[in-house]
Formats: structure tokens, C-alpha cells, sequence
């Protein structure tokens, strides 16, 4: 593998070639990268997580469908074997020869003819409601007339029976509704019903992203297929919702009385025209990857058609990306960049006296990215859920490869492995070590020993991204739109006792000198 960073040979060959160059933060680029490693490495627990409560909530930048592919529903995902159809169009309206008043639909139905599939989250957002379990116990009185004897004569009198039945609370059986803020701060909701019994994943209060598994296809509530509803409404909805229930049981027996319209739009069309499709990004690359999962979470933007993953990525939408996957900004964070790099300046990741000298055009490097990342991680913890699902050993390959070279990306991974069965290696003796002193002492009391070997669960292996950390902090070349994807997958992290692989690969560099 490639030999550990040297700080300070590397910093002096930038010193010949004519490289030293002032920093976004307005210090020399010798003393601030060191400084954000060295507070990585003796603080490394004490970098906070952002919390739910104290962040604003997540902005529904992309969309994608609930059932099927996630960019076309019509086409099966990875694990189905058939797309969805619309099985009950918008605003499709029922007749029924038990009430005067048709239902109208309120929203769509999507099937596939089976239950059992992924439903997905539609676009980051805020749980509002999570009904598990929408089948309740009810218990009703019934008056019956009981035998007695009177007197040696029988008669009867009236008494009272209880019994108990279940029944749907609402007709939409489990629900989950999921409450979007749009880029423009308009606020809507999505509303998932008739899923499967034991399969919502979510709870009340929970941030999800774009494409979040929440549930299950089912058929609970008034279905008599298995099918997904789905609404997309501009009014709240929540457990004592005024709106009628589409879906809802009718008993003639109650009085009708007129009920609220809802503001619906139709599903279909609002998720067409949201529903991100790069033409210039090729399926099954690590752009792809990288670029769709930070578009899902809100990170990065682009047009509709085109992303532009190789073009130099400007400062402005930098310093959005860092703001937004870090959590920085505050509920009066503008979409604009004066209203971003305040945040940053507030946060202390870039300093003051150089804001001035800031514009929105103008290209970052990737030693001057690493560096700002580096600032923000001392500081914050990152997140993103469509980036955190993305597997390490996809990460640390595309990460030492996109920055180092393929040579350098084969060896980071065979020294991972190497590390992993050294460790698994050593857990195994210890534990061998263990047993025999505990087969000692048995035998020293007299006792029965057992010779079955102690098992020990291999160590999982641990990305190493010390090859591209090194070529990114040495590297005066512009940062690309996808790499700044990739840079930032990098920063994630699962638990505050964890480290994210590009804060492990810090602390090794700054170990070694």
C-alpha cells in the first residue's frame, strides 16, 4: 500500500512547485489542516450529533415513486419480478347502493396483483402519523333475556351481553403519513394506507429520506385486494383528521352530514413532474450512485435532465452542500449564497475576515474541500440517509480509486482484509487463551471439561481511505460535482462512538507525523 502522508515533505514539494496559496478560511493552508486533524484525533467523542428537534427539517429536493423502480413504478425494483398499474384511478368516483352520497378518491391506487413489496417514502420528510395497528377491539352491550325460577315458576328477565368483535378505525387500515417541505417552502403530505400487518418501520417524529423503505404492501382496512394508496394532500392530516375517509365504513344508520373537501392533487402527476432523471448520468456508475443518493437527501442540486457530474463544482453550491449535510443552517437559512456562507461564518468554519473576499462563482479545490470538511466534522456530525446506505466497500473502492488510482484502491482493500484477519486472528487466541485457563481451573476442582473451541464471529472489515485522504490533501485541482458527492458520502457516520472513514483515515495521517 502507499506509504503514509508526510505533512510535512508533501507541504514543502507544494512550497516548491509555487503552490502555497492562502485558504478559504484565511489561514495559511500549513496550519489549519494540521489543526483540524489534531482535533480529530484527541476529541474524537466529543464531536456532537445533530439532533431531530434542534434541526429544520429536511427539504424535499427529490422525489421518487413508493412502489416498483424508484424512477419508474411501472418497472419492477431490483427484487420483484412485476411493475405496479394503476388499479383505481384520481378522483375515480364509487357508487354504492348503501349510501346516497358516492365516494370520490381521493387518491391513487398502485398494485402489482401481490402483496409483500418495499413501499417507500416518497422524498425526505417528517413523520406525522404512524398507525401500526389499526385494528381495534370493540366491545358492545346487548340486552338478552335470561331464564330464572321464581317461586318454583320460570321466567324471565332482561340482562346484558357483552361481545367482542374487531373492526377497522378507519378504512385506510395501517397508515403512515409523511409531512414534505418543498424547496419553496410549500408544505405537503403523503399518506401510504392498506399496509401489510407488522410491517411499518417508522414512528412518529422520525426523519426519512428519499426512498426509505417504511412498510409493506397489505391489503388491511377496506381493500379487497392487496394494493398501495397513496395521497399527496396540501392539508394536514393527522390521527383526528375532519377530512372524510374515502375508504371509510358507512353505516346507514348515522345522519349525513356534509363533510370537508380535501386538497388533493393527483399523485401521479405530481410525482412525474418531480421525479429526478439525469440523462447525463450513466446507470450503474459510481456518479450515478453518489450524485442520485445526495440529490435524494437533499445535498446537491440540478436540472431536471442534466446534473453535470464532471463540471467544476462552484463555491456557492459547495457551501450549500456542506450546510445541508451537516446541518448548519437555521430555520432563516435563505436558498441563496450570502444566506449560506453566513451560516458557515456563524458555525466558524469560514472566517470572517475573508467573507468578503467570497464569491458565488468561483471554483474550490479539493485540499480547500477536505479542509472545509474537515472543520465541519470537528464540529458536526454529517447525515444523510440515502448516502449512509451506501455500502463502505462501494465507498472506500470509488473513494481510493476517483482520487488515488486503481492500484492504490487494490491495495487500500487488500490492507483492510489483512487488518480484518490479523484482528480476527487475535480475537480468536485471546478467546482460545480464555478457555484453556477456564479448563485449568475446572480440572483443578474436579470438574468435567469441554474441548469445543470457542467460536469467534470474524471481524468486519473496516474501509480504508488513506490512499485518496492523501491525494486529496496534496491536490490543487478543481473538485467536480460527483466527487463532492463522494467526498461528503465519506464524511457519514452510524453512532456517536463512531468514526466516519474519512475521520479514521485523519487520525491515521496525523499518527504517522
Amino acid at each position: 500500500m502507499q506509504a503514509p502522508l508526510r505533512y510535512r515533505s508533501a507541504l514543502r514539494r507544494q512550497s516548491m512547485l509555487g503552490l502555497r496559496y492562502r485558504s478559504t478560511l484565511g489561514l495559511p493552508y500549513r496550519s489549519t489542516l494540521p489543526l483540524a486533524l489534531a482535533a480529530l484525533v484527541s476529541f474524537p467523542s466529543a464531536i456532537p450529533l445533530a439532533l431531530a428537534d434542534e434541526s429544520p427539517p429536511p427539504v424535499a429536493s427529490a422525489f421518487v415513486y413508493p412502489v416498483g423502480d424508484e424512477l419508474d413504478c411501472t418497472k419492477p425494483a431490483a427484487s420483484e419480478a412485476a411493475g405496479y398499474y394503476i388499479s383505481d384511478r384520481y378522483l375515480a368516483v364509487r357508487k354504492s347502493r348503501r349510501r346516497k352520497v358516492p365516494r370520490v378518491h381521493y387518491g391513487v391506487d398502485l398494485s402489482n396483483g401481490r402483496s409483500g413489496s418495499a413501499v417507500r417514502s416518497i422524498a425526505a420528510g417528517v413523520v406525522e402519523v404512524s398507525d401500526a395497528n389499526a385494528l381495534v377491539k370493540v366491545r358492545k352491550a346487548q340486552k338478552i333475556k335470561l331464564p330464572t325460577i321464581v317461586d318454583g315458576k320460570r321466567t324471565y328477565r332482561w340482562g346484558t351481553r357483552y361481545r367482542t368483535s374487531y373492526k377497522w378505525r378507519t378504512g385506510w387500515g395501517n397508515r403512515v403519513v409523511i409531512r414534505h417541505t418543498l424547496p419553496n417552502g410549500e408544505v405537503v403530505y403523503s399518506l401510504y394506507a392498506h399496509l401489510a400487518p407488522r410491517s411499518v418501520l417508522v414512528k412518529k417524529g422520525e426523519i426519512v429520506g428519499a426512498g426509505q423503505p417504511i412498510a409493506r404492501v397489505g391489503r388491511t382496512g377496506r381493500a379487497t385486494a392487496a394494493h398501495l394508496h397513496l395521497e399527496i394532500r396540501q392539508t394536514r392530516i393527522d390521527e383526528d383528521t375532519e377530512i372524510s375517509d374515502p375508504d371509510g365504513e358507512f353505516d346507514p344508520r348515522e345522519e349525513q352530514t356534509e363533510t370537508v373537501v380535501p386538497h388533493t392533487v393527483d399523485p401521479i402527476a405530481f410525482l412525474e413532474s418531480r421525479v429526478v432523471r439525469f440523462e447525463d448520468l450513466e446507470p450503474g456508475t459510481w456518479q450515478s450512485r453518489y450524485v442520485l443518493a445526495a440529490i435524494k437527501d437533499g445535498v446537491m442540486t440540478g436540472s431536471k435532465a442534466r446534473f453535470e457530474p464532471d463540471a467544476t463544482i462552484s463555491r456557492e453550491s459547495f457551501y450549500g452542500a456542506l450546510v445541508s449535510v451537516f446541518q448548519l443552517g437555521t430555520p432563516f437559512t435563505k436558498d441563496d449564497f450570502d444566506s449560506k456562507l453566513d451560516a458557515l461564518v456563524d458555525s466558524g468554519i469560514v472566517d470572517s475576515r475573508t467573507r468578503s473576499r467570497e464569491r458565488a462563482g468561483d471554483h474550490i479545490s479539493r485540499s480547500q474541500a477536505l479542509e472545509l470538511v474537515l472543520r465541519c466534522l470537528d464540529r458536526r456530525a454529517a447525515s444523510g440517509r440515502s448516502l449512509a446506505r451506501i455500502a463502505a466497500e462501494h465507498l472506500s473502492r470509488d473513494f481510493n480509486r476517483e482520487f488515488a488510482g486503481p492500484e492504490a484502491a487494490a491495495a487500500a482493500e487488500k490492507e483492510a482484509r489483512s487488518i480484518a484477519l490479523a484482528e480476527t486472528a487475535k480475537l480468536k487466541k485471546e478467546a482460545a487463551a480464555r478457555a484453556a485457563r477456564a479448563a485449568r481451573a475446572a480440572r483443578a476442582q474436579g470438574k468435567r471439561v469441554r474441548h469445543a473451541a470457542p467460536k469467534v464471529p470474524p471481524v468486519k472489515v473496516k474501509p480504508l481511505l488513506d490512499p485518496g485522504f492523501g491525494s486529496l490533501a496534496q491536490s490543487a485541482k478543481s473538485l467536480s460535482r460527483a466527487q463532492a458527492c463522494l467526498l461528503l458520502a465519506s464524511t457519514l457516520r452510524l453512532a456517536p462512538s463512531q468514526l466516519s472513514a474519512l475521520e479514521r483515515a485523519a487520525a491515521r495521517v496525523a499518527n504517522s507525523g
